[in-house]
């Protein structure tokens, strides 16, 4: 990181540290690299196994610092399923559920109310 000053004696800030891309980023306390890797653990691993498994890497963050970054993460983009799995199932009593699945990559997408053939023929 280069420090530059500023020659302008008007100017009120003395000295600018410039930023170096994909070193690190402006008011972050992690380099890009150390984030990638809190949200690659943050998503395979589910529950408190996040700071353990992160603790194993000698990065010192708790489960609540992992469970916020997850949240900030953007969503992965919207795509029509090429095929889509139907099943519906019984929860006690009365309760009825209609699950779809994306069939190729095993990922649900929606959970509807009751198992109406209506609601899935619309």
């Amino acid at each position: 990181m280069r420090r530059l000053y500023c020659e302008n004696p008007s100017c009120p800030k003395v000295t600018f540290a410039e930023q170096v891309p994909g070193l690190s980023v402006r008011y972050q306390r992690r380099t890009p690299l150390l984030q990638h890797l809190v949200e690659s653990v943050g998503v395979v691993l589910a529950g408190r196994g996040w700071s353990r498994m992160l603790r194993v890497l000698n990065v010192r963050l708790s489960w609540c610092t992992v469970l916020a970054q997850l949240m900030r993460m953007p969503l992965p983009p919207l795509v029509t399923p090429r095929v889509l799995g139907v099943d519906d199932f019984a929860l006690y009593g009365d309760t009825y559920g209609t699950l779809l699945v994306e069939a190729t990559t095993r990922l649900p997408l929606t959970l509807w109310e009751g198992r109406d053939a209506e609601q899935l023929s619309r």
